[in-house]
């Protein structure tokens, strides 16, 4: 288990983040094109930031559902890639968050305090979401890219970061050059879309293949149905995106029509 942890740290950091209008909001609404609005929140509790994309006219019964996604190292709410893919989210009826988190590169912290503190965040954003919007964990997707990515897959990883749970519940992860083996793809809990170069080394990913191929060993039936993996013919870490994008709308339409 000491491996599995060591290969999740390759890359952590962030994840995620959700509200509505409140005395929390720290910037004036932002239209970023007639329909979509976005704006900066501090959670109030954990003080992290992140930034919410929703339809100006949302309400909690056309609300299809809450993807939230975590940064990685050195990102920040105002990622101009997640930013992106929230607002392209946003446009299909969902609502989309770019996440920072408590930082986890404290001295002397701990994996399982890590877990805990990573874990706590993401609670705190899809609890308030629920609250705003009426999205609970069944209608939810979590995911990051890099380091984000990474410490998502290990909450959809039984008996990760010791006596810290997975999540449960949730729709699946879209899961951004966050490393991968055959092991993580035969034993994660929920569908993933996973995207990566072939090769990876930043994540430890010698061959992409092997996570895919791993996804069809898994026992859980509607995880090896649903799940899908894009990977580019390349090496590098988190270098060609440009089908990200796409690739993570029609994902999340298929898992939350």
């Amino acid at each position: 288990m000491k491996t599995v942890l060591k290969n999740i740290s390759l890359a952590l950091v962030i994840t995620l983040g959700i509200s509505s209008c409140n005395s929390d909001d720290e910037n004036a609404t932002i239209t970023t094109n007639s329909s979509i609005i976005s704006k900066i929140i501090t959670e109030p509790t954990f003080n992290f930031k992140y930034k919410v994309f929703y339809q100006e006219d949302l309400s909690s019964s056309t609300a299809k559902g809450l993807v939230v996604l975590a940064v990685g190292d050195g990102g920040t709410e105002n990622d101009g890639l997640l930013n992106d893919q929230c607002t392209a989210l946003a446009k299909e009826g969902f609502v989309a968050i770019t996440t920072t988190y408590r930082s986890l590169d404290s001295a002397g912290i701990t994996w399982e305090e890590q877990g805990a503190l990573f874990r706590a965040d993401m609670m705190a954003v899809i609890t308030k979401a629920d609250n705003d919007y009426g999205l609970p964990f069944n209608k939810t997707i979590i995911g990051g890219q890099s380091r984000g990515g990474n410490m998502v897959m290990a909450l959809i990883l039984p008996g990760q970061f010791n006596y810290i749970p997975p999540f449960s519940g949730i729709k699946g992860a879209l899961l951004q050059c966050a490393g991968g083996d055959a092991w993580k793809g035969s034993a994660v809990l929920f569908p993933v879309a996973w995207m990566s170069n072939k090769i990876d080394n930043t994540m430890g990913v010698a061959d992409a293949n092997e996570f895919k191929n791993g996804l069809q060993n898994n026992a859980n039936t509607n995880v090896k149905t649903l799940s899908e993996c894009l990977i580019y013919n390349t090496a590098g870490h988190c270098g060609d995106t440009s089908g990200n994008k796409n690739f993570m709308v029609t994902k999340v339409k298929q898992w939350l029509p």
